[in-house]
């Protein structure tokens, strides 16, 4: 099976609306405002409906995405920096206390060109969690169906077949 070419992807969740806007607006939004920021979304997986973790806190689902992106340099901070300005326009909140937090907009950088950072302060990469969230890989895979990831080398649908066996799954749903 070929090796999927190396990208740069964002994962994209909303479990609260904004003003009159519904969860896959607010995630619409946000790429319009990548766009905006000077960094092209060149693929986008379908929306995903997922339970919110950890599970039982009666939290409202969240929607899921996954997009390719072509940022405007070849800086990972830079993106990550642009991600959390939009979603600061966005009235996302960053609560201290709960870092499962229901949020208008989250960002973040699963894989960029397979670079890997541990020990960065500020960033990790690929994301850290991302190998135990069907909420991640499933619309991964949906626009890099041969992705690997960068750390171990492991398919993506080798991940999530792990996923599967081990029962661990947050039932996500594709909404379109």
């Amino acid at each position: 099976m070929p090796v999927e070419p190396s990208g740069i992807y964002v994962g994209l969740g909303s479990n609260l609306g904004l003003d009159a806007k519904i969860p896959q607006d607010i995630l619409r939004e946000a790429l319009v405002l990548l766009s905006q920021a000077g960094d092209s979304v060149t693929h986008l997986s379908s929306f995903w409906s997922a339970k919110a973790w950890p599970p039982n806190l009666g939290k409202p689902d969240y929607v899921n995405a996954v997009c390719r992106v072509e940022p405007q340099d070849q800086d990972p901070l830079a993106l990550l920096q642009r991600c959390q300005e939009i979603e600061v326009r966005m009235n996302r909140v960053r609560s201290p206390d709960d870092r499962w937090a229901n949020r208008t907009l989250d960002l973040d950088i699963i894989d960029y060109n397979g670079i890997v950072s541990a020990n960065c302060s500020v960033m990790t990469l690929p994301h850290p969690r991302l190998a135990e969230r069907d909420f991640v890989l499933l619309p991964l895979l949906e626009i890099a169906p041969n992705w690997r990831h960068p750390v171990t080398g492991i398919a993506g649908a080798d991940l999530l077949a792990t996923l599967q066996e081990s029962e661990n799954l947050n039932t996500c749903v594709r909404l379109d």
